[in-house]
């Protein structure tokens, strides 16, 4: 006999997940469009100009380590003391120059797609494992036979399955941009005179900006193509075997 406090956590989930596909997903597919559509994604002219982005860096000059002038020849210590040293110039509160200089700040208006965009991924990603999770558990025994319902079931859960492996990727593209951001920046305050790497931050930053904006899109077309897979065969798959076996004849 099946756990009561089971079989009620299996119907409140149902009726949850039915819900989620019925109601909750063509709202979301239309407040992800208007979001879409909204000013945060519209960018001004020169948005992610060169010049833009070296100006949100503030003064480099602290960062900027100095070049004294050095003896032609300088004696090589040997590599017990090269070791330390640089364990020394890695150490935040040390002498070397990771811990100088004020905060360098992040692109404020990604920043803040980012953190708007943050939670819809979070939520889609709990929204699918949900209704993934329904559809399994709505899979009937294995029988020889009339398993039509059943392979309509398993395609649904696999498409599922696919959105919200994609959705975790979306979460991914975000701590690369990050770590490339800040490698790139680091290149700017080591080589200030290299135009080049300056415009490659610009670049990013205009890179992950159309990335977060496709990243919206995307998920407005799941939420779409989730609610018009499931509702064109929901019958199926709520009752994927059918009882009247005369009909099959």
């Amino acid at each position: 006999m099946a756990d009561p406090s089971l079989e009620a956590f299996k119907q409140s989930l149902f009726s949850e997940a039915e819900e989620l596909v019925r109601v909750t997903f063509p709202q979301k597919v239309i407040e992800l469009d208007t979001l879409f559509k909204s000013e945060l994604f519209k960018t001004k002219e020169g948005e992610f100009s060169v010049e833009r982005t070296v100006a949100s860096f503030g003064d480099l000059t602290p960062h900027i380590p100095s070049v004294a002038s050095k003896p032609a020849e300088t004696e090589v210590p040997p590599p017990a003391k090269r070791r330390r040293a640089a364990a020394s110039t890695d150490e935040p509160n040390g002498s070397g120059h990771s811990g100088a200089g004020p905060l360098i700040p992040s692109n404020a208006m990604l920043l803040g797609v980012i953190e708007r965009l943050k939670p819809e991924i979070h939520e889609l990603m709990s929204k699918c494992n949900q209704v993934k999770m329904w559809i399994q558990l709505l899979i009937p025994r294995v029988e020889d036979g009339n398993n039509f319902g059943v392979s309509i079931q398993e395609d649904a859960v696999g498409e599922v399955g696919r959105i919200e492996g994609e959705v975790v990727t979306y979460l991914d593209a975000i701590s690369r941009y990050f770590l490339t951001r800040a490698k790139l920046v680091s290149k700017v305050i080591k080589y200030p005179n290299l135009d080049d790497y300056r415009r490659a931050v610009a670049e990013i930053d205009q890179k992950e900006f159309l990335s977060l904006r496709l990243t919206c899109c995307e998920m407005r077309n799941a939420y779409c193509m989730l609610h018009d897979t499931i509702m064109k065969n929901i019958e199926k798959i709520k009752k994927p075997r059918s009882n009247n076996l005369d009909s099959l004849y």
